[in-house]
């Protein structure tokens, strides 16, 4: 036993020297375990990934859970975790603690999706497309409050055409990548709108309330609300681009963003081998069967 033990803190320390974080094994069990929280963007993804991984590589088990991707990330800053997934760039302020925490190793950036932030109405919604000045006017908290008869249109069912905007929480990658297309870095969301902690949720709620407009990951939405073009520019002949693939994939729709793994340093076997694995044919379908799109 004791021999076991220097075998591990040997292998722990020599993989901290290489820059590469070990993932955890039950030794007990003959099965190495790895653990993964964050987006619950990439958490419907994941979840069919490993789903179909642990058939074929039966010495593998993972753990995987949402929270945000700042919970995600805090996880793999204070080890908790093997993998931290994640919807947006690392922060400045995640990268110091990165560094004060963990001085001999550092985040490596994985992009396994790329992902088109599509807004959302009701169907009976006339509207079929808004600018990012609009999203601006109707989220943020310097702007007085909206109604869809200054954008054109009139709601049926919408009492008093008053725009109810729905988001997610803080914690939530969507969240901050969202709040950072469109508004200036000083400004907030309006307290008033609704927040709420998953992408399906915002889907369900817009879905139930003609005034309402949200935003989600495009696995998310659904024939039961309607998706919206955006333009960049609020002038009446900019191009009004909707999230397809091809505009997700180029970065021509204006709220195109990647989606991310990060790992403590370059993965070990057998995480690394999860990463190609992923990144191969068989992941990239399975990323298009749920409604994601594979990276270039």
């Amino acid at each position: 036993m004791k021999t076991h033990w220097i075998r591990l803190l040997w292998l722990l320390f020599g993989c901290l020297g290489m820059g590469v974080w070990p993932t955890v094994v039950l030794a007990a069990e003959g099965v190495t375990l790895i653990r993964i929280k964050g987006s619950d963007t990439l958490t419907k993804a994941l979840k069919e990934w490993v789903r179909v991984y642990q058939e074929r590589e039966p010495g593998v088990r993972f753990e995987v859970s949402g929270g945000g991707s700042g919970n995600g990330i805090a996880a793999l800053i204070n080890g908790h975790v093997e993998v931290a997934s994640s919807s947006r760039l690392l922060r400045e302020r995640e990268w110091q603690l990165f560094r004060k925490k963990n001085a001999h190793v550092v985040p490596v950036e994985h992009v396994v999706a790329r992902d088109a932030v599509s807004v959302v109405v009701h169907p009976s919604n006339p509207i079929n497309g808004v600018s990012l000045q609009q999203l601006t006017d109707i989220y943020s908290k310097s702007s007085q409050a909206m109604t869809w008869t200054e954008l054109g249109v009139q709601v049926p069912g919408c009492p008093e055409q008053k725009i109810l905007p729905i988001g997610r929480k803080n914690n939530s990658g969507t969240y901050l990548f969202f709040r950072q297309t469109i508004l200036d870095k000083h400004d907030q969301f309006d307290s008033q709108k609704v927040s709420t902690e998953s992408a399906d949720a915002i889907v369900a709620m817009v879905a139930q309330a003609p005034c309402a407009i949200g935003y989600s990951g495009t696995a998310f939405v659904t024939n039961a609300v309607k998706t919206l073009c955006v333009s960049k520019d609020h002038a009446p002949n900019a191009p009004c681009v909707p999230p397809t693939m091809s505009a997700t994939v180029d970065q021509v729709y204006p709220l195109a963003r990647s989606l991310y793994l990060y790992t403590m340093g370059e993965p070990a076997a057998p995480l690394k081998k999860f990463l190609v694995w992923i990144q191969g044919r068989e992941g990239r379908e399975i990323l298009t069967r749920n409604g994601y799109i594979p990276p270039p």
